[in-house]
């Protein structure tokens, strides 16, 4: 088996969880068999949770006979088999779960230290605005951007709805947000995966109109962490947020901000929307620009319209975007109907994996070195076939000959054609066994079964998105790899 040596990452003051996409890739590989001992500088650098380690080091890796060693801690698994390792072993993972807990809470603790001195600690500065080169943590106006800033609150200040300050910003040429951050940071991944199609929208505009920041003060702590070391996030009550004010030039004043704000608050159509709850919410794009579908329903005589459109066709001439609506109905019944296929087919799918046995390692090599040898000999049919005509227009050999040496050759690919898609077809069975994410996947489907309906869980279980150009022309991305689909609706 082979030996890997693997070094891992400096771990970030928050992260001691196991659910990170290289471990899950260690992981992967030591089921396959691919990998079969595990090296790390110390503890530390594998999991800061010392439950879960130990879990790894007691019962996991001794189960499926993979080496761990840890090099500072002069730990070898193949010298404490059928025990522990010793109180030493725990003792450390326990100081080293303490130690990155407690480094959390004190880097937190810094951080609103300096948010109360008024230094702006967040990542991603306001469009408008840009970092003081002279004064770390303070923010200066950003020249070319902030002209556009006071454009907007001054339509704003004028009483012009925001769909009308969109088509002027837009008539007027001025990069949108994303694509003006995208030229100024061209090294940055912020916005990368955005569409290269962009606009102003009602949402960027009422951003900005909401934005403190622009009459000069900070404001920070938004969102807080839920407990220590944890991913998830929630929104900090208006009352509890940082905000300093008189911290740096303003670009606009904070009279014309609270007269903005009284306007906002007073102008239904000019007051922010909240999100409702459907099943496809955030899974809907269109094809064409890449944009996410904006989701709107209306209720008319007791009776609720729901449909999806794109944004970017409202703001803009001239664009591909489908600019009617999508009837979200229509969309939530031919998603489910693609689920319900998956789910039948799931079944066959099922009796396949339990009806085969998992190859050997020695099974796997000889069949990808029998698709490599057919590849190859598909590859040197296509030589022959160009050597046959060049001896025919040299005059080395006759017309009959070439003819029949023609069909030969047309027969003998169609033939390795065939054999190279049955290979193929037994490759992806093999690969499909081998690895848990078709078993996974298939069960997944199946939990679904009984559900009569199109849910949230539903979808974000199996669906990643619907890519849309319009009514007649929808494509569902699925939240599993095009292998794992291909095994799943064999037939």
């Amino acid at each position: 088996k082979p030996l890997i040596l693997l070094a891992f990452c400096r771990y970030r003051y928050h992260t001691s969880l196991f659910d990170r996409p290289s471990f899950e890739r260690l992981i992967g590989k030591i089921k396959t068999g691919e990998i079969n001992c595990v090296i790390v500088k110390d503890f530390s650098r594998f999991g800061r949770d010392y439950i879960e380690l130990g879990d790894y080091l007691e019962r996991i890796f001794p189960f499926i006979g993979v080496r761990f060693i840890s090099v500072n801690d002069h730990y070898d698994s193949r010298d404490y088999k059928g025990t522990t390792g010793g109180l030493d072993v725990v003792m450390k993972n326990i100081v080293y779960d303490y130690y990155s807990k407690d480094l959390s809470v004190k880097v937190r603790s810094a951080k609103l230290s300096k948010m109360k001195q008024g230094k702006y600690q967040g990542g991603h500065i306001p469009y408008g605005l840009m970092k003081d080169p002279a004064n770390k943590g303070k923010l200066m106006p950003d020249p070319e951007a902030a002209q556009v800033v006071r454009e907007i609150f001054g339509y704003a200040v004028q009483n012009t709805p925001i769909k009308s300050i969109v088509e002027k910003l837009n008539s007027a040429g001025y990069e949108p947000p994303g694509a003006y951050y995208r030229r100024k940071h061209p090294e940055s991944k912020k916005f990368a995966n955005a569409s290269r199609l962009n606009c102003w929208t009602g949402d960027n505009v009422r951003k900005i109109l909401e934005q403190e920041m622009y009459y000069g003060a900070v404001a920070q702590h938004k969102r807080e962490s839920i407990g220590i070391g944890g991913k998830h996030t929630r929104a900090v009550p208006k009352e509890e947020q940082i905000i300093i004010e008189n911290v740096h030039e303003p670009i606009v004043s904070k009279e014309t901000f609270e007269k903005v704000q009284q306007i906002l608050q007073k102008h239904p159509n000019m007051k922010p929307r909240t999100a409702g709850k459907y099943p496809l919410r955030g899974h809907i794009r269109c094809a064409v620009c890449g944009r996410r579908l904006r989701y709107c329903s209306y209720v008319i005589r007791g009776v609720k319209y729901s449909y999806y459109y794109c944004i970017y066709s409202r703001y803009q001439d001239g664009t591909q975007c489908h600019r009617g609506y999508i009837w979200e109905d229509k969309m939530n019944e031919l998603v489910l109907r693609e689920i319900q296929k998956l789910q039948e087919m799931s079944e066959q799918a099922t009796c396949r994996l339990a009806g085969r046995r998992f190859g050997t390692a020695e099974k796997r090599l000889a069949s990808v070195n029998a698709l490599r040898d057919l590849q190859k000999a598909l590859e040197k049919n296509e030589s022959e076939k160009f050597s046959n005509v060049d001896a025919m227009m040299a005059g080395t050999i006759s017309k009959d000959q070439y003819q029949k040496r023609r069909q030969m050759l047309a027969e003998q690919e169609k033939d390795l054609k065939r054999r190279i898609e049955e290979a193929e077809k037994q490759d992806l069975d093999e690969r499909m066994e081998e690895s848990d994410e078709a078993g996974r996947t298939i069960e997944k489907i199946r939990s679904f079964k009984d559900t009569g309906q199109l849910t949230p869980e539903m979808v974000s279980a199996l669906v990643k998105d619907v890519w849309v150009t319009d009514p007649k022309h929808i494509e569902i991305q699925w939240n599993f790899s095009d292998e794992v689909y291909k095994f799943v609706t064999e037939e």
